[in-house]
């Protein structure tokens, strides 16, 4: 196997999942032990965007290798959210700002991934359209968002674009999950 991929899948994922962790938790010891530390969450966020965004390139290796295939679009988000990820960092070290008097909220923070793992699990077995539509809604409602007529409108609107567009017209294989014979 040549190097990436063989941190594509398997074992070699595990380890380079499991390095990127010790990485961040590296930079968050440094965080905390520097004159930066009231910038914690500010500086951790990005950074962790950047290791997931790696393990996700990482990943996309293992897809089939053809000029525009199916790992372009992925690589083209990929690139853009380290790039925005890194200008983040870049003004963050860059300018003398003053410590936010407004802390965040860890909780929320904590249920948002847990939310977005939940997706990732649910799109492998109730499938994209349907844990896309779930995600959505549940989303902006803990986003404090309660026009139910609007919540279901954007839902439904994006499971609609998505199946048409991509589905339908892009021929690109979404995970149905346990509707695969439905569609």
């Amino acid at each position: 196997m040549s190097g990436m991929v063989y941190f594509s899948e398997g074992r070699g994922l595990t380890m380079f999942a499991i390095s990127l962790l010790v990485i961040l938790f590296g930079i968050g010891v440094a965080i905390r032990r520097s004159t930066r530390r009231q910038f914690f969450g500010e500086i951790l966020v990005p950074c962790s965007l950047i290791s997931l965004s790696l393990l996700f390139l990482a990943i996309t290796f293992s897809f089939p290798s053809e000029e525009a295939g199916p790992s372009a679009v992925p690589r083209l988000w990929i690139f853009w959210l380290c790039v925005l990820s890194g200008g983040i960092l870049w003004q963050i070290f860059k300018e003398k700002e003053k410590e936010s008097k407004e802390s965040g909220r860890l909780g929320f923070l904590l249920l948002v991934i847990t939310m977005l793992i939940a997706y990732y699990f649910a799109i492998q077995t109730i499938g994209y359209f349907v844990s896309s539509f779930l995600f959505l809604v549940l989303l902006m409602y803990v986003l404090s968002y309660r026009r139910k007529v609007i919540i279901l409108s954007v839902a439904g609107g994006w499971v609609l674009f998505s199946y048409v567009v991509f589905y339908k017209l892009l021929y690109i294989q979404l995970p149905l999950g346990y509707f695969e014979y439905y569609f």
